[in-house]
């Protein structure tokens, strides 16, 4: 009687995941299975590897191998689309409990920051700065202080308590200190991503501009209510720097 089809690929998945203690599959030579299990990890591990790079250089070598093979063998992805690897690493290495990943209480920031720049990158969210009637603002447009106040194109505010953005494959793991650090990350008329290391109340003004219907006179009120002491006047003149700074530094607006 042949063999049941499901039971063979049971065994083959079991043995390409965990090849050091699962028995190899009836019938099929070592010697493929192992060429076959190379090349599938490879191609998987490969997606983690280019989204993670300062992640993969700033880890040691053999916990990075470590959690590459835990991974594989480990989590069942739900997602059919390869770019989605990445993010299922991520929350994979969030969930762990080792004790020797207490040594690294950035990794899960620089992970997730990492993984933003993938996010940026392969959004679905429409860049109305390329539309054809498109008009970007001009630094006039911060003296008109009740304009509606629009991105030109998508935008992503975000706050870490490490300076992950700063750090690249070059960097030192010695020279990792927490310190507070926003970024906002933005995909340009050409569909770059770009990002600008911000103050904290840039990053602020982004978030609230996303929400819609915002003018400077909104949001010198709403910075008022948000940091008692502060009066009308001065919180104006602050988000009207802030958003020159963001123009100047790339992000589009909106005329």
């Amino acid at each position: 009687m042949p063999r049941d089809f499901q039971q063979t690929q049971a065994e083959f998945t079991h043995w390409l995941r965990q090849p050091d203690s699962a028995p190899l599959p009836t019938g099929v030579l070592p010697a493929r299975m192992h060429t076959y299990r190379e090349l599938l990890f490879n191609n998987v591990i490969n997606f983690v590897d280019i989204t993670f790079p300062v992640a993969k250089a700033l880890l040691p070598e053999p916990l990075w191998q470590r959690l590459s093979d835990h991974f594989f063998a480990d989590y069942h992805c739900q997602s059919p689309f390869f770019y989605d690897i990445s993010l299922h690493f991520r929350e994979f290495v969030a969930a762990l409990d080792w004790p020797e990943l207490a040594d690294f209480p950035w990794l899960t920031e620089l992970l997730h920051y990492e993984w933003m720049e993938l996010a940026a990158d392969i959004t679905e969210e429409p860049n109305p700065s390329v539309a054809a009637d498109c008009v970007l603002a001009d630094e006039s447009r911060w003296e008109r202080l009740d304009a509606p106040i629009r991105l030109a194109m998508p935008a992503w505010p975000l706050a870490y308590q490490w300076p992950v953005a700063s750090w690249s494959v070059e960097t030192d793991p010695a020279d990792l200190h927490a310190q507070a650090q926003a970024v906002v990350l933005w995909r340009n008329r050409d569909d770059e991503v770009r990002s600008l290391v911000v103050e904290p109340l840039t990053a602020w003004l982004v978030e609230r501009i996303q929400l819609g219907d915002q003018t400077l006179n909104n949001l010198a009120d709403e910075l008022v209510h948000a940091s008692p002491g502060i009066g009308h006047e001065q919180a104006l003149a602050a988000c009207q720097r802030v958003l020159l700074q963001l123009q100047h530094g790339g992000l589009a607006f909106l005329g």
